[in-house]
């Protein structure tokens, strides 16, 4: 793995003329030890394997000459397992064939890949960022935006859960601002209630009980720079107003002070959700959101984007090993795509040191050195889970794309069938005019019994 994506392949559209169009959904291939990859999905049809007769060449032990097919289907791209030995796996079950949508993991012998879509913006580089600023292609739209608006003094207003990486985020702000005063981080949510005002306004001698000595206070100590506030809805409503005073003014009065001091910093904040639904439940203010919200961008959680899973792993197992990196078992790296990841960047940056603390003289980190819990939700078993067309018919091979989209998509019929490369009408006539629900628990029981 690495975390500079290379396009290896000359994108083509169904005619066979050169295409730029963004968006486009591909898979970005994942192989352990090696730069990363992107396939853009773009020909009628695409064989891979390791084999010369092949429309792209794929260097990993596991592969089979001619492994997989990729081909589109209406408005659907189907994987198409071409009877290799190894077997092809979309989200840790082995299939013949399958819909492929975005977010999906697909495993091919000791080669791992997330589909996703490209886009057209670029993730700013590591010399711009530095070398502790890593990110993926999951988040080159909001990168690219802010980097856009970096050297300004607009106020950014970062929303996302916790863990997500907002502090990244700001920090990759700091850096492409090209300001010379330091990145000052404040977490609202540690500073006591009752000192809340000092601490960020800063004091001076004798302003109260225990202020034995003046201080600057965080806004003070980020002039010249960039100021993150994080967990920003954690400061009392009272200091928020008087923090609106000083971005409004550009002046900062100490607790127990006359004098006003002039300080210019860019400020960032962050918070967990929606600043409207904050502003309503009465925990921000809303003229603070205002002058906050100069752009406001939101970090999706990492299930959200899984293909970044990868790149903060790379990034993690090269900043903790601490001799020779252990190579990297291709189940354990589609595990880790696959799961869910409640606590976003956090937990995998906890998985990983783990991983290394317990293992790292280990030659492979396996899977089996995962936490029970994430195996256990993958699927179980290694049997195909979908028969070839020619083996009950059109009819059957259709019910169980559909079926497979109508998991993803929660039982919408219109959307499952489009993913399906169906119409609607035929979808319904699958299911016998059934709900989704009843149709899934039949095809089911059908398939237990079998």
């Amino acid at each position: 793995m690495a975390s500079d994506s290379v396009n290896t392949t000359q994108r083509l559209d169904e005619t066979g003329r050169r295409t730029t169009s963004a968006g486009r959904l591909g898979v970005h291939w994942l192989t352990p030890g090696a730069p990363a990859a992107f396939l853009a999905i773009e020909q009628a049809r695409v064989i891979i394997g390791r084999g010369p007769d092949v429309n792209v060449a794929l260097d990993a032990a596991g592969l089979s000459r001619q492994h997989v097919e990729i081909y589109r289907q209406g408005p659907a791209i189907i994987a198409h397992d071409l009877g290799s030995t190894n077997g092809t796996h979309v989200n840790g079950r082995r299939v013949e064939y399958a819909p492929l949508s975005d977010g999906d993991v697909i495993r091919l012998g000791d080669v791992v890949g997330v589909v996703a879509r490209e886009t057209a913006s670029v993730c700013p580089s590591r010399d711009a960022l530095g070398p502790d600023l890593t990110f993926g292609p999951g988040l080159a739209a909001q990168l690219a935006e802010l980097g856009r608006v970096a050297a300004s003094d607009l106020p950014v207003l970062i929303v996302g859960e916790t863990g997500v990486g907002k502090e990244f985020v700001a920090q990759a702000v700091h850096a492409l601002s090209g300001r010379r005063g330091t990145f000052h981080a404040v977490n609202c949510a540690a500073l006591p209630v009752a000192l809340a005002e000092a601490e960020l306004f800063g004091h001076s001698r004798g302003a109260f009980t225990g202020a034995e000595q003046a201080t600057l206070g965080h806004l003070r100590a980020a002039d010249g720079g960039t100021l993150f506030l994080d967990e920003l809805p954690e400061l009392p409503l009272p200091v928020q107003a008087k923090l609106l005073r000083v971005l409004q003014d550009g002046r900062v009065t100490p607790l127990g002070d006359t004098r006003a001091y002039p300080v210019s910093f860019r400020i960032v904040a962050a918070c967990q959700q929606a600043p409207d639904s904050l502003v309503a439940s009465g925990r921000l203010r809303r003229d603070l959101v205002e002058r906050l919200s100069g752009l406001t961008t939101t970090v999706p959680p990492l299930r959200q984007r899984r293909v970044d899973g990868a790149f903060f792993f790379s990034s993690f197992l090269n900043r903790y090993a601490t001799g020779r990196l252990p190579d990297i078992d291709p189940r354990l790296l589609e595990c880790v795509l696959l799961h869910d990841w409640p606590g976003n960047v956090r937990e995998l940056d906890l998985l990983t040191r783990r991983l290394l603390a317990l293992h790292g003289d280990e030659p492979l980190l396996r899977r089996s050195f995962l936490p029970a819990a994430m195996i256990d939700n993958l699927p179980p078993g290694d049997e195909p889970s979908a028969a070839r067309p020619g083996v009950g018919g059109r009819d059957q091979h259709d019910r169980l794309r559909l079926a497979e989209a109508l998991r993803r998509d929660h039982g919408n019929v219109t959307r499952a069938a489009t993913k399906a490369g169906i119409s609607r009408a035929r979808a319904y006539r699958l299911m016998r005019n059934r709900s989704s629900r009843d149709f899934l628990a039949e095809l089911d029981a059908v398939t237990a019994n079998h």
